[in-house]
């Protein structure tokens, strides 16, 4: 906890700061296994509000996570101090130059936000990692993020100009090629790059196209005096981005995409190696675990009947696709002779489709029923394309002697393949196999010298390998760079360069013997896909699909922007308070799970929407259930209840009761009763009711256009109420 002066330091900030207990269970997760949670959390709105609550804390102490959208899966935006969210605020496109081909954002923007502005100009933001509709460009320059097309675009650090940055002492920096600033780092980076170029060179050999794990020393290598390497994959461990200049590029002027269909994952990786000399932007592959998780799933039935994948099964596709002389090399790719079968793709929209389902990879893959899914842990090692097709073989034999099965889905013409073992982390055996493969996959792609993080970063679940990984030296020269932007240690710590409170298998957010013991007994079956009230709620992967900005899921975090508003939002706060993280002593009277269901419209977007189907509508309707049918329905919820009775009332008197429902004192009366807004216009009753000004007048000539039903509520409750009372009557007689 928080100490006395640590809470005043904080306090004194002037910057946004929540310390109750929803705010910080709600910022204890990301989308990767780990759960930490925070002693608080932050929203600042501009650059000035950041430098003055990271100088706050680091003066009080305490330990500082930067955090975009929180879709991460290694753990790098959750910890122990004080979560910064650049994700509220601060989502601003400052300018755009379309001459020098640059545009300058906050960090909180999201890419896709990003695409839809350049796109009416002609351009785009280079790397599309499949998070694009809620990933923030912050997020994605501290993961050096990528995406499907880096063969053509390459890495989010390639394409930064300048980062606006803040350090560990509140100071706002500008750092780039134009700037004569953080002298010092600089100098110091230039000669730990002279000195160790060798074994740079030899620890990161030419020919990956991801990412290397750690801080970006061989693209600072290349760039000497340059900073922007080193900043951009620090994954919020040398300082927070507060603002950027981006390089853009323009929209492809051609797209093409084909399919390839083979009968296993190792026939398709030989295939994808031969591909290359085709130079597709992009090769991505799928397996049969994750598009068979596409059945009896509403949104991506059109993609299924397009890919025939019922008629004509198979247990891998390779998704190619071209930008230049697309239509040529469509052709070529028809010609070759690998696969059971092709498919080329005839509109943009048929190629959407299937993008559609390569994007929810992640949720479809979690979405398995069961609490056996595949896991986050080992999902972005990459290595060189060449090498692909032998690391895979190795992969293969690995999990074969673990006893378990994996799905194989990613980038395959990049050398990395998002590779999930199904296992069960409720139960002590499986997490033993879970810690030995990834000791063995760490062995594995250090004998290929390939990237043990090459897309989601270090974070948590690999940072006790890194040592190894690099080597000695450069875990030095890591360190001496960590240790003279952050000499206190404020920023993440503990990742990337380890203090040894971190490892793969701790922190987990569940564990041996972990069970969700319900309050109350299920009353619904959740039959359509979990078969149980747990069993859907924890199908909730915090992979943030409900963040996106659409018109349906989810609305209510479209008007908030407030992460409990979100469906994941909602499921981590249903979570902690039957976890007994709640602030109360009864969880369903927790005012986590108050807050969580109170604001949740039960409009079902969910259910459709979000890939892993979590229905918060039925979840929410169990524990509504449960709720009242032990303590029965409060004052409010009879008053809802009762709006025929009430009804009636306001008829006798029309004008009296008008005139008291404008009343101010009557509206401040409702909002601390029953939790009207005073501001809400409540209805006016009319002066004669209808069935009494319909007895009066005689009926009209047929118009001749057919009939005209009117609905007398008021008599339809009265014909209603009589059914109901003679139900009763007889029932006594019974």
């Amino acid at each position: 906890m928080l100490s006395t002066q640590q809470l005043a330091a904080l306090n004194a900030a002037s910057c946004e700061v929540a310390f109750d207990n929803l705010t910080r269970q709600l910022y204890a997760t990301d989308a990767s296994p780990y759960q930490i949670v925070p002693q608080a959390v932050a929203f600042p709105k501009s650059p000035a509000q950041a430098a003055s609550i990271i100088r706050a804390a680091a003066h009080a102490g305490i330990a500082v996570t930067p955090r975009g959208a929180g879709t991460g899966l290694s753990g790098g935006a959750v910890g122990d101090g004080l979560v910064i969210d650049f994700a509220r605020h601060n989502r601003q496109i400052f300018a755009f130059d379309k001459e020098r081909r640059t545009v300058s954002v906050g960090p909180g923007l999201v890419l896709d936000q990003l695409n839809a502005f350049l796109k009416p100009h002609g351009f785009r933001f280079g790397p599309d990692v499949a998070t694009g509709s809620r990933a923030t460009l912050g997020g994605m320059i501290a993961n050096d993020s990528s995406g499907s097309h880096t063969p053509v675009y390459g890495t989010t650090g390639m394409h930064v100009n300048e980062l606006q940055i803040v350090l560990a002492d509140g100071s706002v920096v500008n750092v780039g090629p134009g700037h004569d600033t953080l002298q010092r780092q600089r100098n110091l980076v230039e000669d730990l790059m002279a000195l160790n170029a060798l074994q740079i060179t030899e620890r990161f050999p030419p020919g990956l196209l991801k990412r290397w794990p750690g801080y970006g020393l061989a693209r600072a290598l290349e760039n000497p005096g340059n900073l922007l390497p080193i900043l951009t994959g620090s994954e919020g461990t040398l300082a927070a981005i507060v603002a950027a200049e981006l390089k853009i590029v323009p929209l492809p002027l051609e797209r093409g995409v084909g399919l390839i269909f083979f009968a296993s994952v190792s026939a398709a990786m030989s295939a994808a190696d031969a591909l290359l000399e085709l130079q597709p932007a992009a090769i991505e592959h799928i397996d049969r675990p994750l598009f068979d998780q596409t059945r009896s799933q509403r949104e991506f039935q059109a993609a299924r009947d397009l890919l025939e994948l019922d008629q004509k099964p198979c247990e891998s596709i390779l998704i190619v696709e071209f930008f230049e002389n697309a239509k040529e090399r469509l052709a070529l790719l028809k010609k070759k002779r690998i696969g059971r079968r092709k498919l080329i793709l005839q509109t943009q929209a048929e190629a959407d489709l299937v993008w559609s389902v390569r994007k929810a990879g992640l949720s479809l893959l979690t979405g398995c029923k069961g609490s056996a899914k595949p896991a986050c842990f080992i999902e972005d090692a990459a290595v060189r394309p060449q090498d692909l097709p032998a690391y895979v073989s190795g992969l293969q034999k690995l999990m074969s002697r673990a006893g378990v099965t994996a799905s194989y889905y990613g980038h395959a013409a990049a050398g990395l393949l998002h590779v999930r073992p199904v296992l069960d982390l409720q139960r002590a055996e499986d997490l033993k196999k879970f810690r030995r493969i990834a000791d063995e996959v760490a062995a594995l792609v250090a004998q290929f010298k390939g990237s043990l993080a090459g897309e989601h970063g270090v974070g948590i679940a690999r940072t006790e390998f890194l040592k190894a990984q690099v080597g000695e030296e450069i875990y030095r020269v890591m360190k001496e760079i960590k240790h003279s932007f952050d000499p206190g240690n404020v920023f993440n710590p503990g990742k990337i360069i380890s203090d040894g409170r971190y490892k793969i298998d701790t922190h987990l957010r569940w564990g041996a013997g972990y069970e969700l013991k319900l309050p109350f007994a299920p009353q619904l079956a959740f039959a359509a896909k979990d078969g149980s009230f747990a069993g859907n709620l924890e199908q909730c992967n915090g992979c943030g699909g409900c963040l996106k900005q659409t018109p349906t899921m989810c609305p209510t975090y479209l008007a908030t922007g407030e992460e409990i508003m979100s469906t994941r939002g909602r499921a981590n706060a249903i979570r902690a308070a039957l976890e007994w993280r709640g602030s109360g002593a009864d969880p369903l009277r927790a005012p986590e799970l108050e807050t969580a269901l109170g604001n949740c419209l039960s409009c079902k977007a969910c259910t459709n929407e979000c890939p892993s189907n979590v229905n918060l509508a039925l979840l929410k309707a169990e524990l509504l259930h449960a709720r009242i049918r032990r303590d029965g329905l409060k004052l409010r919820e009879r008053v809802l209840s009762s709006v025929d009775l009430l009804g009636r009332l306001g008829c006798v008197t029309p004008r009296a009761t008008n005139f008291f429902l404008e009343s101010a004192l009557l509206r401040q009366g409702f909002r601390k009763f029953f939790g009207f807004t005073p501001e809400r216009p409540l209805p006016p009753f009319a002066r004669t009711r209808f069935d009494r000004w319909f007895a009066k007048h005689l009926p009209v000539q047929e118009a001749g256009r057919g009939k005209v039903i009117l609905w007398d509520v008021h008599a339809l409750s009265r014909t209603g109420n009589r059914h109901r009372r003679r139900r009763r009557a007889r029932s006594r007689r019974v």
